[in-house]
């Protein structure tokens, strides 16, 4: 008999029915992406012993591969998550695919400057943007696989740098899916210049300014 047992599920978990929506939002995208987040950042302190120069020592060696792993596949997911979220608000359309690089390609060149230089503001050498995409790309596939024995590497800092700015993004320079209609949601023109007003800087300044006048006159 085995000595490992699962602990008594907490209340009303035993099972979850999840049911059937008639269409997808980013949203919906972005509160599973943090979900993902959230257990990556949770399992952190494991990160944290397997980096101790002592661990080794006083640990199983075969404990080296799965843990760090199945924190990638988090953090990977999450970012795969975010991307597609992006990516929906902005074109309207979701791609079926895992690999990062594929997916930020996809991007506005716009967000693809802001991803880039959020990468290079925390230490991104010049010249060395495909080689962290192509490091990390496949991350989701590779990891969750990894007792298959192919080599790969995780790149746990380019991860979170990408989770970071993808976050950025998706809050500040996306379309406002709350005030569009469904027609306008699934109307590509539409949201490619709902994206267009976002950089628009001359335009982001009347709004502001549009937006003073309001809380001043309510203020009032």
């Amino acid at each position: 008999m085995t000595k490992f047992r699962f602990k008594k599920v907490p209340a009303n978990l035993g099972l979850i029915r999840h049911t059937e929506k008639e269409r997808l939002i980013p949203d919906d995208i972005y509160e599973y992406a943090k979900s993902f987040r959230s257990v990556y950042t949770r399992s952190m302190p494991v990160l944290k012993k397997i980096a101790d120069p002592k661990w080794a020592s006083h640990q199983e060696i075969k404990q080296l591969y799965g843990k760090p792993q199945s924190l990638a596949v988090q953090i990977a997911l999450s970012n795969e998550l975010l991307l597609k979220a992006i990516l929906l608000g902005s074109t309207g359309e979701i791609i079926k695919e895992h690999n990062l690089k594929k997916l930020i390609n996809n991007l506005d060149t716009r967000y693809i400057n802001i991803i880039k230089q959020h990468l290079e503001e925390n230490g991104l050498k010049e010249g060395r943007w495909n080689n962290v995409l192509n490091m990390s790309a496949q991350t989701f596939v590779d990891t969750r696989y990894g007792f298959e024995g192919k080599a790969y590497d995780i790149d746990f800092v380019t991860h979170q740098l990408l989770n970071e700015v993808l976050d950025d993004i998706f809050n500040n320079y996306l379309p406002d899916w709350t005030r569009l209609t469904q027609v306008q949601q699934e109307n590509k023109e539409r949201l490619k210049k709902e994206v267009d007003l976002i950089f628009d800087e001359d335009y982001q300044k009347e709004q502001a300014e549009q937006m003073k006048l309001w809380h001043k006159a309510f203020k009032k």
